[in-house]
């Protein structure tokens, strides 16, 4: 039986102590934004769903009153100046503004290729549109600055590979210690206010520090972390989401999430597709301060389109760095979904 289910069989039905924020998500982050320094909301990469509430969310009158910053893993920050000049509505070629995310650390691993992120960009600079000179958002890429056109051997690649830091470092000293406000938007593993420690393939112990808990070195207590499980299913949960609305629990009045262990929500999966134990005995409460839940048959992972890889460019480039990093080719059926 699953961890969560034994905590559930033993202990009182989570419904009793687990008290709904009935603002709903977008007035609760809202609030969260307006009451903290930094607000870290943690998604599943590709989540249609909570991408639509993100910029609903910043649509809002609160959110340009009280935002400054949005701060996002989805782009290197090699290309600052051109998603500046984008977002300011100046007119820049779409090819330019892609690179932003095609030429991430994680390539050729194409999770930024699915439209949510493309979607985003476009939807902070619509916008920033409709707002005033001081009212518009700034979008910071937070992921490491390498450039793809001098890397010749994966070793090139190797100096790039600590995200975390690029990521806390970018949020402190462009936003926070500037004496701004901004909203982080990363993986959800990238927002845990605690390291996650696993044996490396030498059998070493290894601690891995996320962005947030860099920052919460640095400067303690400034972060207040929102996590959306859009993929739920395994935590058993959908006594919760039964009616298709995403729902908001903060863990400081939501006891039965808050003590749920936090190994348990982690996405990471051993090679026998067991969880590991990378929290040791942490709960989901020692890592976060809320979490949104979706019903799991209302939501939505949109995987990138064939149409992306329809450019002979950007598809030759891939496979360059598939080559470096993999020692093989991509896989074809990208091109053909």
């Amino acid at each position: 039986m699953p961890l969560l289910l034994l905590f559930l069989f033993f202990f009182q039905p989570i419904q009793d102590s687990v008290e709904t924020d009935h603002r709903g998500p977008v007035d609760s982050i809202l609030k969260a934004i307006e009451e903290n320094r930094v607000v870290a909301l943690g998604e599943n990469h590709g989540h249609a769903e909570l991408h639509d509430l993100i910029l609903k969310t910043l649509a809002t009158q609160r959110a340009s009153e009280a935002l400054d910053d949005i701060v996002v893993e989805w782009g290197n920050s090699l290309y600052q100046p051109t998603i500046d000049r984008y977002l300011a509505g100046d007119s820049v070629p779409w090819d330019s503004v892609a690179l932003a995310w095609r030429n991430a650390v994680v390539s050729p691993n194409t999770v930024w290729d699915s439209e949510v992120y493309a979607n985003f960009f476009k939807g902070v600079r619509e916008i920033n549109s409709r707002a005033g000179r001081d009212k518009k958002f700034r979008v910071l890429l937070a992921d490491s600055p390498i450039n793809w056109d001098v890397v010749e051997s994966r070793n090139d690649v190797v100096p790039f590979f600590d995200r975390a830091a690029s990521m806390a470092e970018i949020l402190r000293t462009e936003s926070l210690l500037k004496g701004r406000k901004s909203l982080f938007l990363a993986g959800g593993l990238h927002v845990s206010k605690k390291p996650r420690t696993h044996i490396n393939r030498l059998g070493i112990p290894y601690s891995e520090i996320t962005p947030i808990a860099w920052v919460e070195f640095k400067n303690p207590g400034v972060t207040f972390v929102i996590q959306s499980f859009g993929k739920a299913a395994a935590l058993n949960l959908t006594d919760l989401t039964t009616d298709g609305a995403p729902k908001y629990f903060e863990l400081k009045t939501a006891s039965a999430l808050r003590s749920i262990s936090a190994s348990s929500t982690s996405s990471l999966k051993n090679m026998d597709g067991t969880r590991p134990d990378v929290y040791p005995d942490l709960v989901l409460g020692d890592l976060v301060d809320a979490v949104i839940l979706w019903d799991q048959e209302m939501v939505t992972f949109l995987e990138p389109k064939p149409e992306v890889y329809e450019d002979d460019v950007y598809w030759t480039e891939l496979n360059r760095r598939s080559q470096l990093m993999r020692g093989g080719p991509m896989d074809t059926a990208l091109r053909e979904r």
